[in-house]
């Protein structure tokens, strides 16, 4: 094929839509099939400074050797030309049998095969994106036309890379802005403390790209329930480095890693990097947030881009969260008196709905009293076909659906009188838990209990908790499609000042869409095809009749936990500021 052809094609390809290995590795194979070549390989620089050998022709018999091995700039050939800028090209005559850093003692009898070998670097005039190598089998060297050409080929793949750096940079760049706006959107929201705090692990984990964020408050500034709030999983043999990080950058003020630990002596056998930086205010040390799992295809980014943004949000956190959280504290104390008055005016509201409610129900239920049973009587009588059969046990079916619904209606605008007594909660879900278990449905479904024996009673209506248990179970069950594993947890908990005895149960369901978790909890709204979207604004309602709430832990792609907070009766535990 003429060369202009060829390169006409290779430009088409630099200049498409694709994303940008495709692009490469198009231009490497007609580098390789219309020039021709056994091997079109690209190095590319990394942020460390070192080339990895990352893309290659379809054909490539070396690319994977080599891949295996990572070039200083100045070592070997490859470290050469990338170090000089200036292309170099061999015959297997005229240089040693092995290239250093390019062929190693397990490519010498691959090697043999082949006979002329070119090197060129692709950069620019103000920096260097990596280093491209061909080799051939059939020809005995390369003529000076292939040689300007393939420094056309260089200068395509260079302006990829480049774009792509670019590119790569802006998203940084923006994704850091975003990153900061939605902190600021958390630590100014009117959130709980708890939920502020898991906010921000959840947001700086989706930054970073961290299996794990974890923020540790000192004792002295503010006193919760947990010190420690934490998205993602911090496996056991991390949770020792990571108090031990945390006690040194407390202890120095300034951020380290375990990188920086081990420089120092100490000993560090873990594979994934772990960042933390101090929080502080004024001089005052409010806590620490450590970050883990930090790494790309070239290793950990923890010394370099990934401490400045670790760092940054640092300041950024800190800066906010001691007024924030302060401020939370005195917006829920006024909330709860608006809660209270709220409260009094929907139960208002709920008694004359319910009222009018009960009328149109009774309007709407003789009519379809009156239609079951005339269809059940026709349906005697009549001498009626499959079709026809079919037909009035659709009728019957939809009838008793809007009963149901109407039902539904019914006891969710209604105020039923609480029966108060002391309770067992976890009593009353093992009766729940052997009812569900003697259905074949839940055959498939893992139930784990963990329950604390120091949980005091509970002051509640029993068939009205257990309502909220049926509900959200059921709701796990569905989730799961039948299969899975529910955890059951209880304690005790100390929120704004009350303490709660705390149910939490956990599915294996994949989670909630983020972008319906606040819906789920109204009325009416549902994802199953035949609910009414009633059943946990029931449960909700239910809850806070009690006094107590119910929150929601959800890790989309792995479950979902709610948690069911039920206030204990006269305790009273004051948190106090050191």
């Amino acid at each position: 094929m003429n060369p202009i052809d060829i390169l006409g094609k290779i430009i088409a390809v630099s200049h498409s839509n694709l994303e940008i290995a495709s692009r490469i590795n198009a231009i490497l194979n007609i580098t390789s099939q219309d020039l021709p070549f056994d091997e079109a390989i690209v190095y590319t620089l990394d942020a460390d400074k070192r080339l990895t050998c990352r893309y290659k022709n379809e054909k490539s018999l070396l690319f994977h050797l080599l891949n295996e091995y990572r070039s200083h700039i100045g070592e070997g050939i490859v470290g050469s030309v990338a170090q000089k800028r200036m292309s170099q090209s061999f015959t297997i005559k005229d240089v040693p049998p092995r290239f250093g850093c390019l062929f190693y003692a397990d490519l010498d009898e691959t090697i043999q095969k082949y006979k002329a070998f070119s090197f060129l670097p692709l950069s620019d005039d103000s920096f260097l994106y990596g280093v491209l190598f061909v080799g051939s089998s059939s020809k005995e060297h390369i003529g000076d036309s292939e040689k300007i050409f393939l420094s056309m080929v260089a200068r395509e793949i260079g302006g990829i890379l480049r774009f792509n750096q670019l590119i790569i940079s802006s998203k940084k760049r923006i994704s850091e802005l975003a990153t900061l706006s939605e902190l600021g959107k958390v630590l100014s929201s009117n959130a709980a403390p708890r939920d502020i705090l898991n906010g921000i692990a959840f947001i700086i984990a989706k930054a970073m790209n961290a299996s794990f964020v974890t923020i540790r408050l000192a004792h002295s500034f503010l006193r919760l329930d947990s010190q420690r709030f934490t998205y993602g999983d911090i496996e056991r043999s991390f949770e020792e480095e990571v108090k031990k990080l945390e006690e040194e950058v407390k202890k120095r003020g300034k951020s380290l890693s375990s990188v920086d630990l081990a420089h120092e002596g100490h000993r560090n056998t873990l594979t994934t990097a772990l960042c933390t930086a101090p929080l502080t205010s004024k001089g005052r040390f409010l806590g620490t947030v450590t970050i883990g799992n930090l790494q790309t295809l070239s290793g950990p980014v923890v010394e370099e881009n990934g401490r400045y943004l670790i760092e940054t949000i640092a300041n950024y956190i800190s800066s906010g969260l001691e007024n924030t959280l302060l401020t939370t504290k005195l917006k829920d104390v006024v909330n709860e008196l608006n809660n209270a008055q709220k409260r009094l005016l929907e139960q208002e509201t709920f008694r004359n709905l319910g009222e009018m409610t009960a009328n149109i129900a009774h309007e709407i239920k003789n009519p379809l009293v009156i239609i079951g049973g005339f269809t059940k009587r026709l349906a005697k009588k009549a001498r009626l076909d499959q079709a026809e059969n079919k037909y009035v046990e659709i009728i019957l079916k939809e009838v008793a659906r809007l009963e149901a619904i109407l039902d539904e209606i019914l006891h969710y605008v209604k105020e039923s009188p609480m029966a108060l007594k002391d309770c067992k909660v976890s009593d009353f879900i093992d009766e729940l838990i052997y009812l569900f278990t003697s259905d074949q449905a839940w055959e498939k479904i893992e139930i784990i209990k963990e329950y604390d024996g120091e949980a005091p009673l509970v002051p509640c209506d029993d068939l009205q908790i257990k309502q909220v248990f049926i509900n959200i179970l059921m709701n796990a069950h569905d989730a799961m499609q039948g299969t899975g594993k529910i955890t059951i947890q209880t304690g005790q908990k100390i929120i704004n000042n009350r303490s709660f005895v705390s149910i939490s149960i956990t599915d294996t369901g994949g989670g909630i869409d983020p972008g319906i978790v606040d819906n789920i909890f109204n009325p009416f709204f549902t994802t199953k095809e035949k609910g009414t979207g009633l059943g946990l604004a029931i449960s909700n309602k239910i809850v806070l009749n009690h006094g107590g709430h119910i929150q929601i832990n959800n890790l989309v792609g792995k479950g979902a936990t709610f948690v069911v907070y039920l206030p204990i009766k006269n305790t009273i535990i004051r948190e106090e500021l050191i």
